[in-house]
Parts: C-alpha cells; structure tokens; sequence
C-alpha cells in the first residue's frame, strides 16, 4: 500500500467518522468544490499547509493521516500484509529446506 492510499483510506475514515462529506470538508479547510474528492479520488494530492488544516478541521493530529494502522481499516490491512510476508517467507524457506534435502539425497545414492 502506497503512502497515498494510506492517507485517503485515513481521511475517508477520520472524515466519515467526524460526520463530515466531502464538500463539508472542503468548505472547513477553504478550498473549491470538489477538493477532498480530488484527494479522495487520488486525482491529487494536499501539500503540508493543507494537510494541517484538513487534520484541524478534523479534529486529529496530522500524523494520523499517514500511519498504516491509522484506522481500523488500514491496520488491518497493514496486519494481514504483515501476516502474508511471514508465511511466505516461511514456507519460502521450508521449500529451500525440502529441495535441499532432496538434492542431498540424490547426490547420495
């Protein structure tokens, strides 16, 4: 996942949560209509100022945007990324392991 996905997955549910629509949003933080949903349509992307204000408005502090366990959405999908890697690369190693022994056998007889 993408530090951009992971900032529009937290602001769709810090922005959800807060009761707040897109254009709700964009009236709080002083932009034209339509700019959350150019955000939340990954079309663009706010500089630092603006990601201040979106926070603000809000009601969370801007780092929040970008954590990948941000939301409840997100840090599941962070955890099963996590939990996909470790058994690949378990059974990665598991399968050099076989392939190894099988190799030795053969070279054996």
């Amino acid at each position: 996942m993408t530090l951009q996905e992971i900032f529009i997955r937290n602001l769709k549910f810090y922005r959800k949560q807060s009761g707040l629509t897109q254009n709700e949003l964009t009236l709080k933080i002083d932009k034209s209509y339509n700019y959350i949903n150019g955000v939340e349509q990954k079309k663009s992307f706010p500089p630092p100022d603006v990601i201040e204000k979106i926070a603000d408005a809000l009601g969370i502090r801007p780092h929040l945007l970008f954590m990948a366990n941000g939301c409840p959405e997100n840090a599941m999908k962070f955890n099963a990324d996590m939990y996909i890697e470790k058994i690949t690369d378990t059974l990665y190693q598991r399968l050099k392991d076989d392939i190894r022994r099988e190799v030795q056998e053969v070279f054996a007889r």
